[in-house]
């Protein structure tokens, strides 16, 4: 089988490419990305393929990235596709976003990929018909699963490099060279009269990576394993089978798990995540912190925290969260929430307090959500005339308590408690008060409170009330 028949394999076989379709393609100029050009160039005619060229200049080699633009766009020029070209200073994003150098172009790349589709988008383009095309290799293959073996990898690093991919913006992201070796390339180039660039670094050991394809692969194959690069990418297929029936069974696992979800917040039923296989349950609380907003930099120092506060034995228990989240056991449930949900998202400018006959309140605003009414003339009978203006929008405090019937009081941290407030939410509630005197503690998690001493009655004249999120 030619090295062209197995590219076609490779595309068919997990649908990376499909007629009628745009495909964004990196193209450095080096002997991967020319030799992918080649080949799309190949089934553009028979397939009905529109390329878009895309060449970044990192300026991380002053002079010869400048050389392997200018082959670019003539390369292009004489192919017919004229070249997108983007220049990043990337030693200038290394240094400002605390990134590797390498680290850095790779981001640049990839957000000149996605600026190119979002172009197409804007042209009319169904974001369905577009692809974006790199030209990793099983040699990348090798090298990145070998890479995250020696970081510690779980089964989901063990899999190494996907076929297909999406990234932020939805867009597909295709390798179809991943099972070809750069030698078959490099013959491919030379049998077709293709001269591509060669960077003069990657032969050099200035960085990890390099130092792992230049010395440690070939001591393995000289000392070890002869093969070591066909292992290694096998090991990657088996790793890659088992994480997806993992995924697919804690997909499932989670869609039954799941109470409820808000912006910046899911919670979880505890007793079935208890019960999960722990390679399961990490897999639905990944998914969780995804939800909730939670998508990068969350460690297995994170996870093990969590794991912990599962199993804790009290009802209430927590960990800090990378972001500013918090992991929390509600009464038995899981929950992952963001700073901003859990302190309410509502400030006390939101708040609104207004003072209106009992007649208006009656007819126009009784009944509405997020809101509180209040008898005027009883709480000037204990306040004074000036009772609305010393009404305040604050956390609790010690000594804080609530009205309730009978003429008894109850103090909000028993309010919380018997309604199951987390503890770790308490302090972050808004309450209405009047010095110690709660007169309402508005929603919280579908939950909320009023004082029963100055309720509105048929012989109310002017009622006060307390609303949020909310214009007249």
């Amino acid at each position: 089988m030619t090295t062209f028949e197995k590219i076609l394999k490779t595309i068919s076989r997990h649908q990376l490419i499909e007629k009628h379709q745009h495909i964004v393609l990196g193209l450095s100029g080096g002997p991967d990305s020319l030799c992918l050009f080649h080949v799309l160039l190949r089934l553009a005619g028979q397939w009905d393929l529109t390329i878009h060229p895309v060449h970044i200049n990192h300026k991380l080699r002053p002079g010869a990235a400048e050389e392997d633009q200018a082959f670019v766009e003539e390369f292009c020029r004489r192919a017919g596709c004229p070249a997108r070209v983007y220049t990043y200073d990337c030693n200038a994003i290394a240094a400002r976003e605390h990134l590797t150098s390498e680290e850095a172009g790779r981001k640049a790349r990839y957000e000149a990929f996605a600026l190119t589709a979002a172009a197409l988008r804007a042209e009319g383009i169904r974001p369905g018909d577009i692809r974006i095309a790199v030209a990793q290799n099983a040699d990348d293959q090798a090298e990145t699963i070998l890479f995250r073996i020696l970081r510690g990898a779980g089964t989901d690093g063990l899999a190494g490099i996907s076929y297909c991919r999406r990234d932020e913006d939805g867009n597909r992201i295709v390798r179809p060279l991943l099972d070809i070796y750069k030698e078959e390339i490099l013959d491919y180039c030379r049998e077709q009269e293709l001269t591509p660039c060669i960077d003069k670094t990657n032969e050099e050991p200035l960085y990890a990576r390099n130092r792992l394809r230049l010395q440690l692969i070939p001591l393995l194959q000289q000392e070890y394993n002869s093969n070591i690069k066909d292992t290694l990418n096998r090991m990657g297929r088996i790793a890659a089978c088992d994480s997806q029936c993992l995924w697919e069974q804690a997909a499932a696992a989670y869609e039954k798990l799941c109470r409820r979800k808000e912006s910046g917040m899911v919670t979880l039923e505890g007793d079935g995540l208890r019960s999960l296989h722990p390679a399961l349950r990490q897999r639905v609380l990944s998914m969780a912190f995804q939800e909730a907003g939670l998508a990068e930099d969350v460690s297995y120092a994170h996870y093990e925290s969590c794991e912990a506060m599962v199993f804790h034995a009290g009802p209430s228990a927590g960990c800090d969260l990378p972001g500013g989240y918090r992991f929390d056991r509600v009464y038995g449930d899981v929950r992952i929430a963001s700073k901003e949900y859990l302190s309410g998202t509502v400030s006390p400018e939101e708040f609104r307090i207004s003072v209106v006959t009992a007649q208006t309140w009656r007819t126009a605003r009784k009944g509405e959500k997020n809101q509180a009414a209040f008898d005027l003339d009883a709480l000037e009978a204990v306040y004074g005339a000036d009772a609305a203006e010393k009404i305040r929008l604050r956390n609790r405090l010690p000594g804080d308590f609530l009205a309730i019937s009978g003429g008894k009081r109850k103090k909000v941290q028993d309010l919380f408690v018997d309604a199951k407030i987390p503890r770790g939410d308490r302090d972050h509630i808004l309450l209405a008060a009047i010095g110690h005197e709660v007169l309402w503690i508005p929603p919280a998690g579908g939950w909320s409170r009023y004082s029963a001493k100055y309720s509105v009655g048929p012989d109310t004249k002017k009622v006060i009330y307390i609303e949020k999120n909310c214009g007249m």
